[in-house]
């Protein structure tokens, strides 16, 4: 297949790493030059391309794809107006393209923080995050067949949640996990190629939700790094984001069913 990852991060980074093992062609998009090269190291055709700062970005040598992957992020420091103009410049690099199925990796944070188990349609869209809905919103609009992957928080291999509490306060070790191993994003989105989905959402998370110290306690273990100085217990949120829809659409079985896992 002939892929286009927009957004080449983290997990665009592993996934173009193994489908490329698998014989797929992959063009990339990324924000600087020096991400490029590490892409084209990796067999990539890379192309540097920030949205946000209004650029007419590089042919790409080919307008046609299979799939295209959009990991184009929303941070909470982004205002308003940068996302309206990242996400225009998106699509309007996008108009020039056309690929057979889409993929637009979201974010579980697009949910209120409250006690619940959430599903995909749990809340109204008055109740979700502006920006994030937003973002998904902007694209759905101009590609109705996209499906959107809300993902948890992204870990697996050097991404280890201890390393980052070593001798701290730990604030949110009383909240649940809603976190994703790389490997099962990879996994899910092989899932939905095979079964050719379109317009589906999704939550992405793994279906075990431990306490956030517990997942600190057994990476730590497993990778050897110390303790948080302490955990604090002001923060009990059991929010839980439910993927129950993709397991029963797909019939996919998770690799890490549980955070302590990875």
């Amino acid at each position: 297949m002939d892929i286009l990852i927009v957004g080449c991060g983290w997990v665009g980074t592993y996934m173009a790493t193994e489908l490329v093992k698998s014989g797929h062609r992959i063009w990339a998009t990324c924000t600087s030059a020096e991400k490029a090269g590490r892409l084209a190291a990796l067999g990539l055709e890379a192309r540097v391309v920030d949205f946000d700062k209004g650029e007419v970005p590089p042919g790409l040598g080919r307008q046609a794809f299979d799939l295209a992957i959009i990991s184009v992020p929303i941070t909470h420091k982004d205002s308003v107006e940068t996302i309206h103009r990242r996400f225009a410049g998106l699509v309007a690099f996008l108009g020039g393209l056309s690929f057979r199925q889409a993929f637009f990796f979201g974010s579980v944070g697009i949910y209120p923080k409250v006690s619940a188990i959430i599903g995909e349609d749990t809340f109204p869209d008055v109740e979700l995050e502006p920006k994030l809905l937003s973002g998904e919103q902007t694209l759905r609009a101009a590609y109705p067949g996209l499906n959107i992957l809300r993902l948890g928080g992204l870990f697996g291999f050097e991404r280890v949640m201890a390393k980052h509490f070593v001798g701290k306060v730990c604030e949110i070790g009383y909240q649940t996990a809603n976190f994703v191993h790389v490997v099962d994003i990879h996994g899910i989105v092989l899932a939905m190629i095979a079964a050719e989905s379109r317009g589906k959402t999704y939550n992405v998370v793994c279906p075990e939700h431990p306490l956030k110290k517990d997942v600190i306690a057994a990476s730590a273990a497993k990778y050897g790094y110390g303790m948080p100085a302490a955990f604090s217990e002001t923060d009990h949120t059991a929010k839980v984001v439910s993927p129950e829809r993709l397991i029963a659409d797909l019939g996919y079985r998770f690799e890490y069913r549980s955070p302590l896992e990875f």
